[in-house]
């Protein structure tokens, strides 16, 4: 009796979602092969159903699966039952369409095992940011828009301007990076931030000339959500990046999203932020830097970090400093913590080696109670 009507359950669902569905609007989005990939490893027990849940959420959250408007029926477990596993396996081999996978899925939303977190009209990006990228053919374009969220490893500006973030994926994630990640980017995702820094090459300067893109970038440790592009840059090997960005929140401890007002990109469309509001009793943490601003090779350059609230200095706050050389690559990294007077020294010698040039300084402070601030800062070495 109970397995029939756990039948006439599953087959009143299907009805609905064959109703609630357009068989046409479905054929026309395609499913991206490295969501097949994961059923595949999915049916063959190599990845968990957790995992594989996560991937498809991707799928409802990009629109590609359309769930009906109606009330889902409470699950009474939370886990998947064989014959959708079945179904993923045929579909990895071809065996069955795309559709019919979707609508096997669909049951998963349907029940409550699958929870979808970012509506996908939720989702926007300034498409006027290709205009600026440097060498846009080297990008195979897997999605235009999309959203990831993760926590910042490290911030490295790039020649042609841009600013290369590494992102740690959070868990739901994780399935949009690949082997070309793990080899390059210990795992991580790229973000690509366009037209942050004046260029050092001379064929990427036409791409930005009159035009600045200002994406507030928060300092390594915070946790973000990134809109962007899904791309593969087909010159590293088909790495996985969000490329160009449109937008970064910090995801407060409160789990509200905060968007920097103050910094815009030109021509942005605005991006939803998930219905967040800034955590008003939090206050900004600000950066000054004295350092000198022109130094020889083989001297010594000091600096000192100031960390303030923008009225007084802020004691206690971890600061971290990143120095590129004007040949694009790490001169040094510092770690501290601000003392008394809300400062944080630091020194080193500039290798008589290095080339004559702009160095960039990336410098990171972050404390509980603050929100976190990241500025960038240039001295000429000659």
């Amino acid at each position: 009796m109970t397995k029939n009507l756990v039948l006439s359950l599953i087959l009143g669902i299907s009805l609905v979602i064959l109703l609630g569905i357009s068989s046409t609007a479905a054929q026309e989005q395609s499913i991206p092969s490295w969501i097949k990939n994961n059923a595949k490893y999915w049916s063959q027990g190599q990845i968990q159903d957790s995992e594989f849940t996560k991937g498809i959420e991707y799928l409802v959250n990009q629109g590609i699966m359309k769930i009906p408007q109606t009330k889902p029926i409470p699950s009474q477990t939370s886990s998947i039952p064989s014959w959708i596993k079945n179904n993923a396996k045929y579909w990895s081999e071809g065996k069955i369409t795309d559709l019919e996978f979707v609508k096997g899925i669909e049951y998963l939303v349907e029940s409550g095992i699958i929870v979808t977190n970012i509506p996908a009209d939720q989702v926007q990006c300034d498409p006027t940011l290709w205009d600026h990228v440097y060498h846009p053919q080297r990008l195979n374009i897997l999605e235009m828009c999309t959203q990831v969220s993760g926590t910042i490893k490290e911030l490295t500006p790039q020649p042609n301007g841009d600013y290369q973030i590494r992102l740690a994926l959070d868990p739901n994630y994780k399935f949009m990076v690949n082997q070309a990640n793990v080899d390059q980017q210990h795992g991580n995702i790229v973000l690509e931030t366009i037209c942050q820094n004046p260029s050092q090459l001379q064929d990427a300067v036409q791409s930005c000339q009159g035009w600045t893109s200002i994406v507030n970038i928060p300092p390594v440790g915070t946790h973000v959500i990134a809109t962007g592009s899904y791309v593969l840059d087909l010159e590293h090997d088909r790495l996985a990046e969000i490329h160009p960005v449109s937008s970064i929140g910090v995801i407060l401890p409160n789990g509200t999203i905060w968007y920097n007002k103050t910094i815009a990109v030109q021509n942005t469309v605005p991006v939803q932020n998930l219905g967040a509001k800034p955590d008003t009793t939090s206050m900004s943490l600000r950066i000054d830097l004295a350092e000198h601003d022109y130094i020889k090779r083989g001297t010594i350059q000091s600096m000192i970090v100031e960390v303030s609230d923008g009225a007084n200095p802020v004691s206690g706050a971890s600061v971290t400093v990143h120095v590129v050389d004007a040949l694009g690559y790490t001169a040094k990294d510092f770690t501290g913590v601000t003392d008394s007077k809300g400062e944080y020294s630091l020194s080193w010698t500039i290798s008589s080696n290095s080339k004559p040039g702009s160095f960039q300084v990336g410098i990171d402070a972050t404390k509980d109670g603050f929100i976190p601030a990241h500025k960038n800062f240039t001295f000429d070495v000659v």
